[in-house]
């Protein structure tokens, strides 16, 4: 339907030849169809996301050990200074 009006706008308000306004609603609706293309390759699948969770939950974790050998590390010192 968009082509048509394209087509419309072309033949009547820019003056173009049959042929011409053809080739350049043939030629937009290639681009268009490039750039979706495009950018459904880019989408992530599900295993793409379940795989950076994973990652995520991993990193959380380790994290979180850290932070308790920190913890328990200042925890001896100060005791360890008291004493």
């Amino acid at each position: 339907m968009d082509q048509i009006k394209i087509y419309s706008i072309l033949r009547t308000d820019l003056h173009l030849a049959d042929d011409k306004a053809a080739d350049f609603v043939s030629a937009m609706g290639k681009v268009t169809e490039r750039g979706l293309a495009v950018k459904i390759q880019t989408l992530a699948t599900k295993d793409d996301l379940k795989n950076d969770i994973q990652d995520l939950h991993k990193s959380i974790f380790l994290y979180g050990i850290v932070q308790l050998i920190a913890i328990v590390a200042s925890v001896l010192a100060i005791v360890k200074f008291i004493k």
